[in-house]
C-alpha cells in the first residue's frame, strides 16, 4: 500500500489553495446601481435606465417599449410633420414609464417643469417623463437633451434628470443618470 509522503502533500496542498483562491476571487460583487443601467448610447439599442432615489430602473426588451412619434393635429386636420411629438411607454411588471416630449424634430432640449392651462382651468405638462405616477411638473425641475432626430432618424436617443422642488406635493423624487436610446420603426 502506498502512502503520500509530506514531500508530496506540499504540492498537493499548493494546488488546492491555488484553486480556491481562484475560485474565489472569480466571485462577482453585485453590480451598484449605476453599473446596472445600461450605457448611454446612440445607436437604436431600444434601451432605457434612470436611477430613482438610487434605485436602478432598467428596460432592455423592445417589446416593453411603444408608441414613437405621433402626429399633431388641430382642428382642420393633421400639422406638418415637423410639430408631431415623441411619446414613449416602457412597461414591465415592475415599473410603467411615459415620456412625451413635444416638437421633436425642432427641439433637442427640453424643460420638464412647464405646463400648458386650458380651459376651464386645467393644466397638463407641456413636455413630461411620469414614471409609476410620478411626473414631472412645476414642483420639480429636470431636463431631457437628445441628439437632432433630423439627422439620427430614426435613433432617438438622449439623457435626463429631475427632482422634486416642493416635497409637500411630490415627496423626495430625484431621477439621475438618466438615458434612452430607441429605434422608432421597431416599436408598437
Amino acid at each position: 500500500m502506498q502512502t503520500i509522503s509530506s514531500r508530496n502533500m506540499k504540492p498537493l496542498f499548493l494546488y488546492v489553495l491555488i484553486v480556491c483562491v481562484a475560485l474565489m476571487a472569480c466571485k462577482k460583487d453585485p453590480l451598484s446601481p449605476l453599473e446596472q443601467l445600461p450605457p448611454i448610447t446612440s445607436t437604436g439599442a431600444n434601451t432605457f435606465g434612470c436611477l430613482i432615489n438610487g434605485e436602478a430602473v432598467v428596460f432592455t426588451n423592445p417589446k416593453q417599449i411603444s408608441y414613437g412619434l405621433i402626429g399633431d393635429y388641430d382642428s382642420l386636420g393633421p400639422l406638418p410633420v415637423d410639430s408631431s411629438d415623441i411619446w414613449l411607454v416602457f412597461e414591465n411588471e415592475n415599473h410603467v414609464v411615459n415620456i412625451f416630449l413635444n416638437n421633436p424634430l425642432s427641439n433637442k432640449s427640453w424643460q420638464l417643469d412647464k405646463k400648458a392651462f386650458l380651459y376651464p382651468g386645467f393644466s397638463i405638462p407641456i413636455d413630461y417623463i411620469m414614471i409609476d405616477n410620478m411626473m414631472t411638473s412645476n414642483y420639480t425641475k429636470g431636463f431631457f437633451e437628445s441628439n437632432d432626430l433630423n439627422k439620427t432618424w430614426p435613433t432617438f436617443s438622449g439623457i435626463f434628470e429631475f427632482e422634486c422642488l416642493s416635497p409637500k406635493n411630490c415627496n423626495t423624487l430625484k431621477v439621475t443618470n438618466g438615458r434612452l436610446d430607441v429605434d422608432l420603426r421597431k416599436l408598437q
